[in-house]
C-alpha cells in the first residue's frame, strides 16, 4: 500500500513539474484576452498598403494627398472609398480564442510565411507598422488569421475577397464621371445637341424637398442644331445619352499605349462633349471585339480603358441620331396638342368621325 502511494505521488509531482514547464515554454491559448484589436498601429497611420496573394501576386497602394494611387501602374488612382472602407475593417478585427498557437499548425490554416491567402503590410512610409496573414476559412464570412508578431491564429469576422490582390480590383472605374448638370453640349451624328438649363424661379416646376423647402427642379432640357428638315430634338432621348456621359464607369485600364487591335483607327463611335468653363473632352469608341469589350480613349486621360461590350452597346445606341432627333410634329397636330384635342378630332364638329347609331 505505502509503495503504491509512493508511487502515485511521484506521478503526481513529475505531472506538476511537467505543467510548469508547459506554462513557462510551451504555447499559451489564452496569452491574449479575446475580444481585443487583432493588432494595433499606435500613434502612426497607414500611408502605403500592399497585398500579396498566392502564386506571387501583389499589389501596392500608396496615399497622396487626401486619395489613394497604384504607384506600380502608373500613379493611377485607386478607389478610395474601397481602401478607406479595406483600413477600416482590418483595424476592427477582434481577436477570440485562438484556435491554434503551434508553428506546425500555421501551415494547415495557411497562415504561414510561405503559404496564405493573403499578406497584408501595413506601413507608414519605410516603416512596417503591421503584418498580417489571412488564410483559410472556417465559415461563411471568416477567416483565419494572425499577425506577424504572433504565432496564434484567430477566426476572425472578415473575408479574403474583401482584399483582392490585383490591381485591376483596386482601380477608380468612376474615373471619366462628372456631374451631368455641368455638361452644355454633345457633338455626334452631325448634330449638336445644347443643354438649357432649368430656370430656377419657374415655380410651375418647383418640387417639394424631403424637409418641406421648395427646391427648383434644375433638369435641364435641350435643343438642337444642325437639325434636318423637319426634325427636332428627341429630349429623352437626349437626357438619356447625357446620363450615359456622366455616369460611365470603366472596366479596366489598358495602359497609356495605342495598339492596332483596339480598332480606334476605326472607331464604332465619336464624339465631343463641352462642360461648364469651356472644357472639351472627347471620346473614341472602338468595336466590341469578341472577348465582350470594347476599348475606350478619352481626351481626359492619358490611359485607355476597356470597357464591357454592354455598356459600349448601348452608349453606341444611345448616340444614334435615330436617338436624339424625331419628326416635328405637323402644324394641325401641334395646334390640337397645344389646345388639349386628340390628334384628327375636329373642335368644329364633335360629331365628326363617330359612327353611326346602330353600326359596330
Amino acid at each position: 500500500m505505502e509503495k503504491t502511494i509512493r508511487i502515485l505521488s511521484v506521478v503526481l509531482v513529475a505531472q506538476l513539474l511537467l505543467a510548469v514547464g508547459m506554462s513557462l515554454t510551451g504555447p499559451n491559448l489564452v496569452a491574449a484576452h479575446p475580444d481585443t484589436p487583432l493588432y494595433t498601429l499606435g500613434d502612426k497611420t497607414v500611408d502605403h498598403l500592399t497585398i500579396e496573394g498566392p502564386d506571387g501576386a501583389r499589389v501596392v497602394l500608396a496615399k497622396q494627398g487626401q486619395g489613394w494611387v497604384l504607384p506600380d501602374n502608373g500613379g493611377y488612382p485607386a478607389d478610395r472609398t474601397q481602401v478607406d472602407t479595406l483600413l477600416s475593417r482590418l483595424e476592427g478585427l477582434q481577436r477570440g480564442l485562438p484556435v491554434a498557437t503551434t508553428r506546425g499548425a500555421l501551415k494547415r490554416f495557411k497562415v504561414s510565411d510561405e503559404s496564405f491567402e493573403r499578406r497584408v503590410l501595413l506601413a507608414h512610409g519605410n516603416d512596417t507598422l503591421a503584418t498580417l496573414y489571412l488564410g483559410s476559412s472556417p465559415g461563411m464570412h471568416h477567416v483565419h488569421a494572425r499577425t506577424g508578431k504572433d504565432d496564434a491564429v484567430y477566426a476572425v469576422d472578415f473575408a479574403v475577397y474583401e482584399a483582392p490582390d490585383k490591381a485591376e480590383d483596386w482601380e477608380d472605374k468612376a474615373i471619366l464621371q462628372f456631374p451631368q448638370d455641368t455638361l452644355e453640349s454633345i457633338k455626334v451624328a452631325g448634330l449638336t445637341l445644347q443643354s438649357i438649363p432649368a430656370a430656377a424661379g419657374n415655380k410651375a416646376a418647383d418640387k417639394p424637398a424631403a424637409n418641406g423647402e421648395v427646391k427648383p427642379d434644375v433638369k435641364a432640357s435641350w435643343q438642337v442644331d444642325s437639325a434636318g428638315q423637319g426634325e427636332i430634338v428627341n429630349p429623352s432621348g437626349a437626357q438619356d445619352l447625357a446620363g450615359k456621359l456622366a455616369r460611365l464607369r470603366i472596366g479596366a485600364v489598358l495602359g497609356t499605349g495605342a495598339k492596332p487591335e483596339y480598332g480606334l483607327d476605326r472607331p464604332a463611335l465619336t464624339l465631343s462633349v463641352t462642360r461648364k468653363g469651356g472644357e472639351q473632352l472627347e471620346y473614341r469608341l472602338g468595336p466590341t471585339n469578341k472577348e465582350g469589350y470594347a476599348v475606350l480613349k478619352s481626351s481626359a486621360r492619358p490611359e485607355y480603358f476597356r470597357v464591357p461590350g454592354y455598356t459600349a452597346d448601348a452608349l453606341i445606341k444611345a448616340a444614334a441620331r435615330t436617338q436624339l432627333v424625331q419628326a416635328a410634329p405637323a402644324p394641325a397636330a401641334a395646334a390640337n396638342a397645344a389646345a388639349g384635342q386628340p390628334t384628327g378630332s375636329n373642335p368644329g364638329n364633335p360629331g365628326e368621325g363617330a359612327a353611326p347609331p346602330g353600326s359596330s
